[in-house]
């Protein structure tokens, strides 16, 4: 079974090898007028790997954000965080009698560990990488299920509708 560093490294690097895929000006597309850009999307979904392993650890979170639109800003905060948390002390177990705060949205939270990592965290981090996969495919890349995690596998051209 996956430890949670290896959880958060594995979907950092899909989401990584994704956006090698994507052409660079389709990183400022959005699926509507009032949503983030694809950019930012994948930023926000590496920053909540660390802003939900650092509490874990005792830490407060850090962040490799930078202010760039670009790939190879994203990419660049996509490999420091991958290099930090394969350095972080590892996660093996939950305390729950911890309770950890976060910001979602306008409302404050307090969650104990599991909770935070598994109904907050984690459930997060995957939408903003589904929404970097979305806008890609609205957008006319060619991803499949198998480019977001890593295991399903279609031969080019397959189409269940078709």
């Amino acid at each position: 079974m996956m430890d949670l560093q290896q959880r958060f490294s594995h979907y950092l690097q899909q989401l990584r090898a994704m956006l090698l895929k994507v052409p660079e000006p389709l990183f400022d597309s959005s699926l509507a007028p009032d949503m983030f850009p694809l950019a930012t999307h994948a930023k926000i979904a590496a920053n909540f790997s660390l802003r939900g392993y650092c509490p874990l650890i005792g830490c407060e979170p850090v962040s490799f954000i930078r202010p760039e639109q670009t790939r190879a800003a994203v990419l660049q905060q996509i490999d420091d965080s991958l290099q930090y948390l394969a350095k972080a002390k590892p996660v093996t177990q939950f305390d729950d009698s911890v309770m950890l705060s976060d910001k979602a949205g306008f409302n404050q939270l307090e969650l104990c560990q599991s909770d935070f990592i598994n109904v907050y965290i984690f459930p997060n981090f995957l939408f903003h990488i589904s929404m970097v996969y979305a806008i890609a495919r609205a957008n006319g890349v060619a991803l499949s299920k198998g480019d977001f995690d890593g295991l399903h596998s279609y031969p080019e051209g397959f189409s269940f509708i078709e």
